[in-house]
């Protein structure tokens, strides 16, 4: 079992407007609504790949209500610490005649203690079960980084690998709880290597990847870069890259599905090269999805065969050019 940690979730709610008229009634010539960014991705991925995912967090409100049916319908364990307050929402309001979008962010819930105590104590009667923890996505109110420590302990105390995947200065507070494996991005490489823009040297910033994997004793660190997906041990470097161009439809939810794949791989203790290759498989089968689908088994298989893997450095000879 793979027990995956959501304390964040949220939905996404697309409005399409022709000409938006301030002060004024607007018809809606397209609605949507969907999973926002989340585990909640990861934990779809990981029953996609016939693994067993179980799902703690906090929900709460309509949103928490749609979340957690979604799960239901895809059949995906979970144990929610349901909050009086409303899940993270994200409202987008697209106006298709100039080209202009707005964004609303409700994310007010607030958790208190006793909604911090309830996911403990469901998380100690779950853990037994696990061979593997993900800690992902970001955080609600009323939480801080010591939710993350104390989840962490009850994880090691176990033996369970713990796979991180947080955001800001969570993502760096993460390395001293000596994580199995971590993901990281573009969005927040800042927050582990010192560069001040997008257009650093890739060199430069593996090799600061490949410095924190050693120092902290680190098995594996996935890092999805605008360049390509890099998968790094303390033995090589792999890079993937994919042999045609996908039509992107979306993309919302790619980076959480690597995680998924990310931990089916460490589960099931596949060779590198053949875990890079699932995990670009899968976000791109999420990317190329049309709504509402998330994605199917079909396409991560159609994608999985129509990647490469080129090594980009080794422990004997180095970074290859």
């Amino acid at each position: 079992m793979i027990v995956t940690i959501a304390l964040n979730p949220s939905i996404n709610k697309l409005a399409v407007i022709d000409g938006l008229e301030v002060d004024g009634e607007n018809k809606v010539q397209d609605y949507r609504i969907s999973l926002g960014e989340s585990p909640i991705y990861t934990a779809y991925i990981i029953k996609l790949l016939q693994g067993e995912p179980y799902v703690l967090g906090f929900l709460g409100g309509m949103g928490g209500r749609f979340i957690h049916n979604i799960m239901q319908k895809n059949r995906i364990k979970s144990d929610f610490v349901f909050n009086m307050g409303e899940s993270k929402s994200i409202y987008r309001i697209v106006d298709s005649v100039n080209g202009r979008q707005t964004t609303l962010l409700d994310d007010n819930m607030l958790v208190d203690e006793r909604d911090k105590k309830n996911l403990k104590h469901k998380l100690q009667n779950r853990i037994k079960d696990a061979k593997i923890m993900i800690l992902g996505g970001d955080m609600p109110r009323g939480t801080d980084f010591n939710l993350i420590e104390d989840i962490s302990s009850v994880a090691k105390k176990h033996d369970i690998k713990v796979i991180t995947a947080l955001e800001g200065q969570n993502l760096r507070k993460s390395l001293k709880l000596n994580p199995y494996a971590l993901k990281i991005s573009d969005k927040n490489i800042s927050d582990l290597v010192n560069v001040d823009t997008l257009t650093y040297d890739k060199y430069y910033v593996l090799k600061e990847l490949y410095h924190i994997l050693i120092s902290n004793k680190i098995h594996y660190i996935l890092y999805d870069s605008a360049e390509g997906l890099y998968v790094l041990s303390k033995n090589k470097i792999c890079k993937v890259i994919f042999s045609e161009t996908p039509e992107i439809t979306d993309g919302i939810g790619a980076s959480d599905s690597m995680v998924g794949a990310f931990a089916v791989s460490i589960e099931r203790k596949y060779e590198q090269e053949k875990m890079a290759k699932l995990i670009m498989a899968s976000s791109i089968a999420v990317k190329s999805s049309k709504y509402p689908t998330i994605c199917n088994r079909k396409d991560i298989d159609y994608y999985n065969n129509k990647v490469k893997i080129v090594e980009i450095m080794n422990r004997k000879r180095g970074f290859i050019e």
